[in-house]
């Protein structure tokens, strides 16, 4: 698996876009101005693996299957295009709603995500995702990583053809106690900024390389496994497990 890169930048994208996939609903959210969006993947071995050819567009769908509505925001990096289709802006999804947006070539962006009766900080559970073609490939891959690196708020699993590529569906709060809950439902990760961790911070370990746990954490990356250009991602417990969950 490939490492994904992070760039400390934030775009909401802020108009409502024709849509004719479902689209998210509703106004509120808020993002903080230090969530990270995920970089385009360094890919030297490309030419090693087999990449199928590239979809006009990536549709990232999200399924609430969390038992309670939850909030979205959605970032992009503002030096590369926004989605095509889909609401984008802040919004809420009610217990069991499906929502769905399309993204071109060149996007990078990230999708935070909480319980609809808390405030998005910074501090959430992420879906991270870029669509670039990157360095020794003529394709724009599909990348894509469920991040709890900032912080853990609810249970997210991506799926690509039936099969669970990123993600944990455990619920953490219900395995440890969090040492520094940021007072909205999500529990900070102690190793957000430590590039030397090797190992996950134990609030997190349930979840080490199935989900993103710490910066290095690797394993919880899936490059290149969703040519087909539909990437579902389920929120909540409720979820099917990834295999790669402890």
């Amino acid at each position: 698996m490939a490492r994904l890169t992070y760039i400390s930048l934030i775009a909401l994208a802020s108009s409502v876009l024709a849509a004719p996939q479902p689209a998210l609903t509703g106004t509120e959210g808020t993002i903080a101005s230090t969530v990270r969006i995920a970089g385009p993947t360094a890919a030297p071995n490309i030419h090693g693996l087999e990449i199928a050819a590239a979809p006009q567009f990536l549709t990232i769908t999200v399924i609430n299957s969390h038992g309670d509505a939850i909030s979205t925001s959605h970032a992009h990096d503002p030096n590369g295009p926004s989605a095509v289709s889909g609401n984008v802006g802040p919004g809420t999804m009610a217990n069991g709603a499906t929502a769905a947006f399309a993204v071109p070539t060149g996007w990078i962006g990230n999708v935070a995500i909480n319980d609809a009766g808390w405030a998005i900080t910074g501090d959430d559970s992420l879906i991270e995702g870029n669509f670039v073609v990157p360095q020794g490939s003529n394709e724009a891959v599909a990348d894509v990583d469920v991040s709890y690196v900032n912080g853990f708020s609810v249970a997210i699993v991506c799926s690509c053809n039936g099969q669970v590529v990123t993600g944990c569906n455990k619920n953490l709060f219900s395995l440890n106690s969090c040492g520094n809950n940021d007072g909205q439902n999500a529990c900070v990760n102690p190793l957000r900024s430590d590039e030397g961790a090797t190992s996950a911070a134990p609030f997190f370990a349930p979840c080490q390389h199935a989900a993103w746990t710490y910066v290095n954490d690797g394993a919880a990356n899936s490059f290149g496994q969703c040519q087909s250009g539909q990437i579902t991602c389920c929120v909540g417990a409720a979820c099917p497990p990834n295999p790669r969950q402890p």
